[in-house]
This record gives C-alpha cells, structure tokens and sequence, in this order.
C-alpha cells in the first residue's frame, strides 16, 4: 500500500468511525500517530477535513469531498490492480500464422475453432498458400508459425505433426501399363512434390509422360480424374472421400520405402515467447497426441 493510499484508509476509517480513538484501534495504530496524520493531511488542503467535538469528529464540507474522491479513487485503484492481476493470466495479442492450402482446408478449421474458443482474446491473423511461399514468409518474420509440408527447412524450432502416403491415382478404368499414354494431370503445387513426382516417374519408366492438362488446384485435378481424363499423383489428404470412385496406389521408391511426405509445424525461438505463440504451440502439442497419425492407416 503507497502513501496516497494509506491516507486514503486513514481518512475514511475516520470518516465511517466517526471517532479516532476507533478509527485508531481498527487501524492499529496509536492515537497520537494517527492524529498527526491527519494533521499532516489537512495541511495538504490548507483547511480542516473535521470538526472535532466532545463526541468524535464531523466531515467538514471540504470534507466531505474528499471523502467521495477519496472512495472513489481506491475503489479504482482496486480495480485496476485487479484488472492487472487478471491481464497475467489472459492470454492476449496477435497470432500470425500460416499454413499450407491443404492442411488450412482439411485440418485447420477444426484446430482453430478448438483453439480461438479457448483463447477467445487471441487476435488471429491467418495466411494460406503453397508450401514454399509459406516458408518464405517464415523466413522473412512475416508470421509467427507456419504450418508446412515436405521438405523445407526454414531456421526455427520444428513440431511434427505427421506424415502422408504419396500416391498414384487415376480413374477405375486405367492401369499403370497405360500411363505412358493417357494424359498426365498437372496440378500448381510445390516444386518438392513437383521433384517427387518426376524421380519415381524415371524410376519407373523410360519414357516421358505424357503430360498435357494443367489445372490450378488438387480439387480440380481430382475431378478430371474422376471423369477418366488422365491420371496424376497427389498427396493422400482428402483422397480418402474419394476412394469410391477413383484408384488409389501408395507408391514406393525402387528401394523399397514408401514415399511420404511430412507436414511440420515451425516458430521463431525467442525469449521469452509471444503469450500467443505459447498457447498455439501448446494447443498443437495437445491436438497432436489426440489425434490419429496416418502413419498408422492403411491407405488403398
């Protein structure tokens, strides 16, 4: 308690006592202490606070402002310190975050609506894209976390969140002894699943393919493909709803090990950490453990 607020108290227990030997003992403190403390006070306002009489004391009209200021001043200083004490344990703030297009259209709104419910005062900035124009907005600050798949390896920490099958697909109708000569569908993704692609296609055939449709997203690839137009290798993520009309092959280097492709979550280290960043990072922790890897599905 500062001095303002120790002559507030004194004077308002005088006040409601309306007697300073009382008002002297709920504060336990001597008579004559207190006396000179509230001389000392009204010397402050050049005019007395009291009337003393043979009974007790009697707000004067000064009086009697200063006690409204003066209760109303602690009850705000109480308030404040109150909203203070609160403000450590809301976590508040701006979260930038980025995320690659397919984890922002099958994972995030589940994770972001878990988490925005309990950290309702989190101001949430968000971002979507490729892979690659995700990194570079890490790589440049422009986001706190960037949620991002295959292999880029931005300067920060790294969470893994999981791994998926890479996988040949192409309508009921076509086998992999006609890739050479249907279509190949081309979808705008990252160069890394671009590099993928091309290696396990020389690794298996002599030929180029014979690639001839470009489209812009996976969702239009998948449609082409449903509609037998041409055959591509995509990303297991959201094939699983289309498994009934479509064919679905995981594919395999010539070594032998399944072709994956990891998706991560990346942060800034700092000291100390963004409230907001913390609680994020937290939440995916949490979310991660609760959730089923793919690495334990069978994809077919």
């Amino acid at each position: 308690m500062d001095t303002l607020e120790k002559d507030w108290d004194i004077f308002l227990t005088i006040a409601q006592e309306q007697n300073i030997t009382k008002a002297a003992n709920k504060l336990f403190i001597s008579q004559p202490a207190l006396s000179y403390r509230l001389t000392q006070l009204e010397k402050n306002f050049d005019e007395p606070l009291f009337i003393r009489t043979t009974k007790g004391v009697i707000l004067t009209e000064t009086g009697e402002l200063y006690y409204q200021y003066a209760l109303d001043s602690l009850k705000r200083k109480h308030e404040f310190e109150e909203a203070l004490e609160n403000r450590k344990h809301i976590i508040s703030g701006p979260l930038q975050l980025g995320s690659s297009s397919i984890f922002a259209n099958y994972e995030l709104p589940s994770i972001l609506a878990g988490f925005t419910n309990q950290y309702p005062h989190v101001q949430l900035h968000l971002q979507t894209g490729i892979s690659s124009r995700i990194a570079q907005l890490f790589t440049n600050n422009d986001i706190h976390i960037g949620i991002i798949r295959g292999h880029h390896a931005p300067t920060g920490e790294k969470i893994y969140l999981n791994s998926e099958p890479i996988c040949l697909v192409t309508s009921k109708d076509c086998n992999r002894e006609a890739l050479t000569t249907v279509p190949q569908i081309r979808y705008t993704t990252d160069p890394s699943l671009y590099t993928i692609m091309d290696t396990w296609w020389n690794q298996n055939f002599d030929t180029p393919p014979n690639t001839s449709l470009y489209v812009d997203t996976m969702a239009t690839c998948r449609r082409f493909i449903q509609k037998n137009l041409g055959w591509s290798i995509l990303p297991y993520t959201g094939l699983e709803y289309f498994k009934d009309d479509i064919y679905i092959e995981p594919l395999y280097w010539d070594n032998g090990l399944p072709i994956e492709r990891e998706t991560n979550l990346y942060y800034h280290v700092r000291t100390p950490q963004r409230k907001p960043v913390q609680a994020f990072i937290n939440y995916m922790q949490k979310y991660i453990k609760n959730k089923k890897s793919p690495k334990n599905s069978k994809h077919k």
